[in-house]
């Protein structure tokens, strides 16, 4: 949302991610990885990507949200400060 660059350690401190590996080291990590989930219950696993998969079914409720983003006072005033090279003046609405 800021377009900040977020290190790899800052990733890892955030919860974004689980590790970081050397880029040599990054196919074992992941093979390993992949022999760790083998390992976890099935029924667990199943409703994980259940899950998951349901929620990138949601574009049309995304398109939506961004169908009313674009039609907002705020998106207009957004793009007035751009093109008048002023800070934007927010209201939510």
């Amino acid at each position: 949302m800021t377009r900040k660059f977020v290190s790899a350690e800052e990733a890892v401190r955030w919860g974004f991610i689980s590790r970081v590996v050397p880029h040599d080291k990054l196919m074992e990590e992941a093979f390993a990885l992949a022999e760790e989930i083998k390992k976890m219950p099935p029924l667990s696993l199943r409703a994980v990507k259940k899950a998951v998969n349901q929620g990138m079914q949601g574009y049309d409720f995304a398109e939506y949200i961004m169908d009313s983003l674009q039609k907002s006072e705020d998106a207009a005033e957004g793009t007035s400060a751009f093109l008048e090279k002023r800070e934007p003046a927010f209201k939510g609405r």
